[in-house]
């Protein structure tokens, strides 16, 4: 198992020093910190409008079913 866990700890970095893989991973970094900004927008919105411990369900309901998209 040494050996196996080895060669993929070379393998990590020798990907991690890469370029292309560092900027991919920025890329990444980027559009993931703006869906989550996007998702907590919609959170504290939907948790503003309505009262969150009369209406658990109903505010799920409206944050994964999209009911809150603007038109």
């Amino acid at each position: 198992m040494s050996i196996i866990r080895t060669i993929m700890w070379k393998l990590a970095k020798r990907a991690a020093a890469d370029p292309r893989v560092k900027r991919a991973a920025v890329d990444a970094a980027v559009k993931v910190d703006g869906k989550m900004d996007q998702a907590a927008d919609k959170f504290v919105e939907v948790a503003a409008t309505d009262d969150p411990v009369r209406e658990v369900g109903r505010i799920v309901g409206r944050f994964f079913g999209g009911a809150n998209k603007e038109k």
